[in-house]
């Protein structure tokens, strides 16, 4: 079949020209709007955090620090020391959040910071990297801490505000820890692969789910099933982590210069994405396909025109289950998505009372309270909303700041592929893009930082991500 004949002819067919045309007008409404010309011009601010009181305090810090290792010849004694590599104790951290324990990731992150403290401590020059993102995980952090102190269970949150700030802050320690492109790319390749590796643990339990426990389906509505959790302990969970990591793997695939790099990233990226669909998480669905179609549209346009084509045809070529999957959403004879409902509406009935400071981090005291205003007998660990369960944590500062730091990421992010004229840092800041916007999605049906190693990973991918705009020049030195 002669594909390139079929392609000219629908080139040069009316209907293709009419779609072309209201496309193209579309694009320069889009593009020439003020508000778009304001998001898309973000000034770095970088300057004008190097006059603030906060960095003249850390420049002050740093001076201290020196003096205090340069007396005990600390600068000496790890010249060549492994704790003077933040970037192995960060890196370590970020890619084995999937597979280690909690309490051992925090334990990484805990060393991270001591190195990047040595670090700075031992190298007077040595400047703190800086994102306009900054401003808003530090105030975010720090509203979490305080948070603890009106909980209404002050002992029980306040080890939960402790984890959130340590890994809310990883994203200054990895930011700062990654200082070459060659480092971004190796760490990124790395976090692709045991992307791989968790997948494959999910495919072993899809093969064998009598050893293990759980599935977290609606037998009634569905049959039995298994949803595959991998080594994150549940399904929504370990789609999250995909959300997070595919899209780093389609940067290296659309920025591969050789056909065997290109092949070996598309296998890295069916399996992540056969392991995905076996969550069987609706809202990650979701979020994948969201990710997936910004992704392509920002690639190139024409996809958009795909995209409809593919919505038409995915009722005539969807598996039976997976459609069934899809079109329960909404379905209050799903007791999945009754459940989330009934939680949402007990939620903001809650947070009427308490809105400015919240209950307090944790599920302690969620439980404490939100019993008195849930829907019947419907119970909760947490609100299956990011947002929501950020305001019952914190009230309207924190969710306040949430919002606009991941805002300000996204921003950053967009304004960099806008001006990024090399392509393969366009491929990763596209891919950024798509992956804070497809762990939104799923952000809006559930908790997304309830577990810890995935809230670490949020942050340590958004750093990631916005490393390729802060080092995009390096490869060309």
């Amino acid at each position: 079949m002669n594909y390139g004949f079929i392609i000219g002819s629908i080139q040069k067919s009316l209907i293709y020209h009419i779609i072309a045309s209201i496309a193209g007008w579309f694009s320069r409404q889009w593009s020439g709007s003020p508000i778009i010309q304001w998001f898309l011009r973000q000034p770095s601010g970088e300057a004008r955090s190097q006059s603030s009181v906060f960095y003249r305090l850390f420049l002050t810090v740093q001076r201290l620090l020196y003096k205090l290792f340069h007396t005990v010849r600390l600068d000496k004694v790890t010249v060549h020391s492994i704790f003077r590599r933040p970037v192995i104790w960060s890196g370590l951290a970020v890619l084995l959040a999937p597979v280690l324990p909690t309490m051992a990731v925090l334990g990484l992150v805990l060393v991270a910071f001591c190195s990047l403290i040595l670090t700075f401590g031992c190298d007077p020059e040595r400047k703190l990297v800086y994102f306009p993102v900054n401003k808003f995980v530090y105030c975010f952090a720090l509203v979490y801490l305080c948070a603890a102190f009106t909980s209404v269970t002050r002992g029980a949150s306040l080890p939960v505000s402790a984890m959130f700030c340590a890994f809310a802050l990883f994203f200054i320690a990895l930011t700062n820890s990654i200082t070459t492109y060659k480092q971004l790319k190796t760490v990124s390749a790395l976090l692709v692969l045991v992307g791989v590796l968790v997948a494959m643990y999910g495919f072993y339990q899809y093969f064998a789910p009598n050893q293990w426990h759980g599935a977290w389906l609606d037998s009634d509505y569905f049959g039995a099933g298994f949803r595959v959790y991998s080594t994150l302990g549940n399904p929504n969970v370990l789609g999250e982590y995909f959300l997070l990591a595919i899209p780093l793997c389609v940067g290296f695939l659309f920025s591969a210069k050789t056909w065997l790099k290109r092949i070996f990233w598309a296998s890295c990226f069916g399996i992540m994405m056969l392991c995905m669909v076996l969550t069987y998480s609706r809202g990650c669905w979701l979020g994948i396909c969201l990710a997936a179609a910004i992704f392509m549209v920002m690639y190139d346009r024409r996809f958009l025109l795909v995209g409809v084509l593919a919505l038409i045809a995915a009722p005539f070529v969807l598996p039976d289950s997976i459609l069934q999957r899809l079109m329960s959403i909404g379905d209050m004879t799903d007791t999945s998505t009754s459940y989330r409902v009934y939680i949402w509406l007990g939620t903001v009935a809650m947070l009427k009372d308490y809105w400015f400071c919240g209950v307090g981090p944790g599920q302690a005291a969620f439980n404490v309270l939100y019993p008195a205003y849930s829907l019947g007998t419907i119970s909760a660990p947490h609100a299956h909303n990011l947002l929501l369960q950020t305001m019952a944590d914190t009230g309207i500062c924190g969710v306040a700041l949430l919002v606009i730091a991941v805002f300000s990421g996204f921003r950053s992010l967009c304004t960099a592929v806008a001006h990024e004229a090399d392509r393969e840092h366009r491929m990763f800041q596209t891919a950024g893009i798509a992956a804070i916007a497809g762990f939104a999605v799923q952000s809006m049906f559930d908790y997304t930082f309830y577990n810890y190693r995935v809230m670490l990973l949020f942050w340590g991918f958004l750093g990631i991500y916005l490393l390729f705009t802060k080092l995009r020049e390096e490869d060309a030195a």
